[in-house]
């Protein structure tokens, strides 16, 4: 959760309108396809830190949460895969989150313990005590990483102008979402409990890149 209820709240308010004009007003974007999307997801995600601090069912709301951002990275690797003009097998790109939902969804005592504190939600997770910790670790980084280094490399060749600011844009974007929340995590490990929480506070940076990013693609889109 972002600092409050009502915060998180808003954020999520705020981030469902963007995906919605983004929708709306640059129609002619490839990237109009994805950005919404992920947009979505994070404000759905904000949605349930949420619902996990003021309903009665704060389990049921740490499983969605836990869904929710396990997807963010296989959409956002499709997305870039598509836009870069490559080519993959999208089943096998979604078969982990689907995996590790239907492991938070039937798994006796998947939720350890689920709780909201004054700046951030504690969710402990019976995944994190075993080797699938790790197997989640590499799918959630690993697919970050390697969406990041499409993007870098296809910034490097490509010549249009609009496209390379596009490139930039995203990536940009993608680091300054991930990596202070990541260093706070190598910092500080006891922050493992709370990373999607940290992750969360840094998320509405991407918001606004995205809307940079969608006008640009528009842009680029108008001028075929």
């Amino acid at each position: 959760m972002c600092f409050t209820p009502i915060v998180s709240l808003s954020t999520a308010i705020v981030e469902f309108v963007v995906a919605t004009a983004i929708l709306v007003f640059c129609r002619k974007s490839l990237i109009n396809r994805f950005f919404p999307l992920l947009i979505y997801i994070l404000g759905f995600y904000q949605f349930t830190e949420f619902m996990l601090c003021t309903s009665n069912y704060p389990f049921f709301w740490a499983k969605m949460g836990f869904i929710t951002y396990s997807f963010l990275p296989a959409v956002g690797l499709h997305f870039v895969i598509k836009l870069t003009n490559r080519k993959c097998n999208y089943i096998t790109l979604y078969m982990i989150p689907v995996i590790f939902s239907l492991m938070a969804l039937f798994k006796p005592g998947f939720i350890i313990e689920s709780t909201c504190t004054t700046f951030f939600v504690i969710v402990i997770k019976d995944l994190f005590n075993s080797l699938f910790s790790y197997i989640y670790g590499l799918y959630y980084f690993g697919f970050i990483m390697l969406f990041c280094y499409f993007l870098f490399n296809s910034f490097n060749k490509e010549k249009n102008q609009l496209k390379r600011k596009s490139y930039a844009v995203i990536f940009a974007a993608t680091l300054i979402t991930l990596l202070p929340a990541l260093v706070l995590f190598i910092v500080l490990p006891a922050f493992k409990v709370i990373f999607p929480s940290v992750y969360c506070e840094f998320a509405v940076l991407f918001t606004v890149a995205a809307l940079i990013a969608s006008y640009l693609d528009n842009k680029i889109q108008n001028k075929k």
